[in-house]
């Protein structure tokens, strides 16, 4: 049965549960039980008809199982009675036993309610792939590794802080128009279309290439020509009298004389360097290499630089022609370059139809010669030279490619010949074109039509689907599924198209499939084939490999020993990445990072490079963390970090040399290490302007603690930012931690948020906030000599205050050391983020024996990260739907 008419059942089921649990609900209110004598003894005082603080009159508030607002607000006074958060510390505290009698009756009240619902049709909703895995898994299904997918899908919703959750992945026209578009890009660069691969051709390009934008900053000083290590005699630089016109130059071959090219200048708004000789014709691997040094410039003489500077190379993809900069693009990765000692870098890369390589002088400052009295020869400062840069591809293991094999096995791919082939249509072919002009390689002519083409198309299809299929659903596929498809083709034959257009539509049509787009997961407990499906997309955040599906067919995969080894294998797979940096983008927002851009008058040392290395930081550190299996103190607290240079600098670190980003080891009484008070969380939590402890107090509340605050009142006013340096945002909080209202919520937050106002907007330490308006002068201290100073010293910063249960704190360290020792704390939250990430679902209130059950298990194992993982998937919770 095609999985559309098992939606639609689905849905109909659904629907009829739900209705009979509303029933159940409506008829079981009198059923419930609610420790009425505890609450008159305890909590009526102030949470009766005549007090009702915090708008709940306790002795009129019932239990109504059918109002889910009921629902949470009784889950809401059991937590805080369990916590002891209620009654108040100054009131008295009831005897342990009658608190954990009243804590049992609520309790089994509550997971009644739950059960009635839980046992009934499965915990997660029918949930579709996010843009995320849909693009992983096309990529992987057909080893196209780099095919740009998810960015013209629309973007998924988010709910309980993940976008992996059924009720954030709803489905619209435009979804669907998108999935047919995204099937045909496939398929587009997946068939092959030729007998043999394109030509891969190796070219050697200048940074000072021609049509590029470097020649020009050449010729007004903001670069230099080098051979030897010397300005180039034929190119002398720029000083007060200008150099000819550009275009002179080229014609005379200035650019093409094999010298390096140095440059002082940060890519900006005008500037863009590229190496616009390659635009890519052939999507596929290429080969790039390149070689990188820096120096010192001093007026005309090159001297030893600094220290060892980076370079940043990026994939642009251009749009139209390819003419003005500021295109889509992405870091390719940061490299070194040595002081005066050259060092070669090589990457292997996908890239797509038009997509060039840009180049930036990351570590250095932003300068511009062009507009400086005497140009390059009255500029000292350092630069950054690239010798040359080397391109080779598209490089092909095979042909055709394992994608096109994938669709057609070893179908020949052979010319098509209209008069061989009466009354059927030719696939649809579009040349591959030069549409930037200033790009030198060309695509190669193309003769004739080339298809593949088969003598027992019925059987072909067949044949083909069968093996395709189970792939793209990740499970077996049934004759009467597969019949659907090979029907399809047939009709596709016989109306006229060739084979391997009929055989596309069946492609487009699975890859638009409820099939593929959806995780398919049977109520209860998860089949095998279920089970490795949601291990894939938890720990690959893609499709299961072949390993799993063979277990899976073996039936084998959930025996508890041949998981762990499977979920070690698969940790240790670089695949594994892809979950770092989904899973932390979502728990801990780094997809966030751009969202602010810092104030330059008050950060003028922030840059691209900066932000780039502050996620990296957090990135390496998660994976250190799994990798080592470290405990969950080292989420809040840690004696090492994962940086590199510049983050050393930016943390005051001695040491530390290069663009690679490393594990080093802290000095004592450094803040720095946990997720806590990493750059990338610090800037996060801030606005650009400046910060507010109850942002930052809320996300350690939610994200660290598990502990989300409750939402402000709709009548509270936002505190504005004061960049003038006239009053603290501690003064500022005042009004609200005396409000009745407001003081329980701040009286939580405001702590932590307290503790972090030692971290400024882009997360340097200070003692003193940052003004543009009254203070005193602010020394440059690790800010790089060429960027401009203009702000100021103001008042002090204050990180002390109390913790809720009465603990205090004068520092950030204190701070840190107090929250770390709470590992079961921790470790329950980070169990709890885990398990809806792998899941898709919430956590339920009558879930929560469960997640103790895997943290006991966790804690007793050594309540390491990794082990945490394991018993995560190991649990019931992840094994049911």
């Amino acid at each position: 049965m095609p999985f559309d008419s098992r939606v639609d059942q689905h849905m109909k089921r659904s629907s009829s549960v739900i209705a009979a649990l509303l029933c159940l609900l409506a008829t079981s209110a009198s059923a419930a039980d609610i420790p009425t004598d505890f609450l008159k003894t305890h909590c009526y005082e102030c949470h009766d008809t005549q007090s009702k603080q915090g708008d709940l009159d306790l002795s009129t508030f019932k239990f109504d199982d059918a109002s889910r607002e009921n629902f949470e607000r009784w889950v809401k006074i059991h937590d805080r009675i369990e916590s002891g958060e209620m009654p108040p510390r100054e009131q008295p505290r009831p005897a342990q036993a009658d608190k954990n009698a009243a804590i049992n009756v609520l309790k089994q009240s509550l997971i009644k309610v739950e059960r009635a619902r839980l046992d009934d049709g499965g915990r997660t909703g029918v949930r579709r792939m996010t843009r995320a895995e849909y693009e992983n898994t096309v990529r992987d299904l057909f080893q196209m590794s780099g095919i740009p997918l998810q960015g013209e899908l629309p973007v998924d919703g988010s709910a309980h802080g993940f976008d992996k959750n059924s009720d954030a992945l709803d489905i619209s026209h435009v979804n669907l128009t998108k999935y047919v578009e995204a099937a045909d890009r496939t398929l587009d660069m997946a068939i092959a279309t030729r007998p043999k691969p394109p030509t891969s051709i190796r070219r050697r390009i200048s940074l000072a290439n021609a049509g590029g934008f470097v020649a020009h900053v050449l010729t007004n000083g903001d670069g230099i020509l080098l051979k030897n290590k010397k300005p180039d005699p034929d190119f002398p630089p720029a000083g007060d009298q200008g150099h000819i016109d550009e275009g002179a130059h080229e014609r005379m071959g200035s650019f093409r004389n094999g010298a390096s090219v140095g440059l002082f200048r940060h890519e900006d708004e005008s500037f863009h360097p590229y190496f616009i000789e390659h635009v890519t014709l052939y999507p596929g691997r290429y080969r790039m290499r390149t070689s990188l040094w820096s120096f010192q410039w001093d007026k005309g003489t090159v001297l030893p630089g600094r220290g060892t500077e980076a370079a940043r190379l990026s994939v642009v993809q251009l749009s139209g022609d390819g003419r003005g900069g500021g295109h889509p693009s992405y870091v390719l990765g940061y490299y070194d370059a040595p002081s005066m000692q050259e060092q070669e870098h090589e990457v292997v890369h996908w890239l797509n139809y038009k997509e060039i390589i840009g180049f930036n002088t990351a570590s250095l400052a932003p300068v511009a010669n062009y507009s400086r009295k005497g140009r390059a020869m009255a500029f000292t400062g350092p630069g950054i030279v690239c010798d040359w840069f080397d391109i080779e591809g598209p490089l092909h293991d095979v042909w055709p490619p394992v994608s096109h094999q994938q669709l057609f096995g070893d179908l020949p791919v052979t010319e098509f010949r209209a008069a061989d082939h009466p009354n059927v249509r030719p696939p649809k072919r579009t040349p591959v074109r030069r549409e930037v002009g200033a790009g030198k390689n060309e695509p190669e002519k193309e003769e004739g039509v080339w298809t593949v083409q088969s003598e027992q198309p019925f059987v072909d299809a067949d044949r083909l689907l069968a093996t395709f299929l189970p792939k793209a659903f990740r499970r077996p596929v049934d004759a009467e599924t597969r019949q659907f498809y090979v029907t399809k083709v047939d009709d596709r034959l016989k109306a006229g198209d060739c084979f391997e257009s009929a055989m596309r539509w069946a492609y487009r049509a699975a890859l638009c499939s409820p099939d593929f787009l959806y995780h398919i997961e049977p109520a209860g407990q998860l089949d095998d084939f279920s089970l490795a499906s949601r291990l894939s997309y938890f720990l690959w955040n893609s499709i299961p490999d072949d390993r799993l599906i063979e277990l899976a067919a073996k039936v084998q995969l959930r025996t508890p020993e041949i998981l762990r080894g499977e979920v070690e294998r698969m940790l240790n797979n670089p695949r594994s990445q892809r979950f770092v940096e989904d899973f932390l983008g979502q728990w801990l927002k780094l997809r966030q990072i751009a969202s602010t851009d810092p104030d330059r008058k008050l950060y003028p040392e922030f840059s691209a490079y900066l932000q780039d290395s502050m996620v990296a930081e957090t990135r390496a550190y998660f994976r250190e963390l799994v990798n080592q299996n470290l405990g969950a103190s080292y989420l809040i607290k840690s004696d090492f970090a994962m940086i590199n240079e510049k983050l050393a600098v930016h943390y005051e670190i001695p040491g530390v040399s290069g663009s690679q980003i490393r594990r080093v080891a802290l000095p004592a009484d450094c803040p720095r290490g946990g997720f806590l008070t990493q750059a990338a969380i610090l800037k996060i939590t801030a606005n650009g302007t400046t910060t507010s402890p109850v942002p930052r107090g809320a996300f350690v509340m939610a994200r660290l603690l598990g502990q989300p605050p409750d939402p402000p009142p709709a009548n509270i006013t936002a505190i504005e930012p004061d960049v003038r340096g006239t009053k603290t945002i501690r003064e500022q909080l005042d009004k609200h931690r005396t409000d009745m209202v407001c003081a329980s919520c701040h009286a939580k937050m405001d702590p932590p948020g307290f503790a972090l106002e030692a971290f400024d907007v882009i997360g340097g330490f200070r003692d003193r906030y940052r003004s543009i308006g009254d203070g005193d002068p602010a020394p440059r201290g690790s800010i790089d000599p060429f960027i401009g100073i203009g702000f100021k010293l103001g008042p002090a910063v204050d990180p002390s205050s109390d913790l809720p249960d009465g603990r205090s704190f004068k520092n950030v360290q204190e701070f840190q050391s107090l929250i770390a020792s709470d590992t079961h704390r921790l470790l329950k939250n980070l169990a709890e983020q885990l398990a809806i990430y792998g899941t898709g679902r919430d956590i339920a209130f009558a879930d929560r024996d469960q997640i103790t059950t895997i943290v006991a298990n966790a804690e007793r194992d050594g309540g390491g990260i990794r082990t945490l993982i394991h018993q995560v998937i190991q649990s019931s919770f992840f094994q049911t739907r």
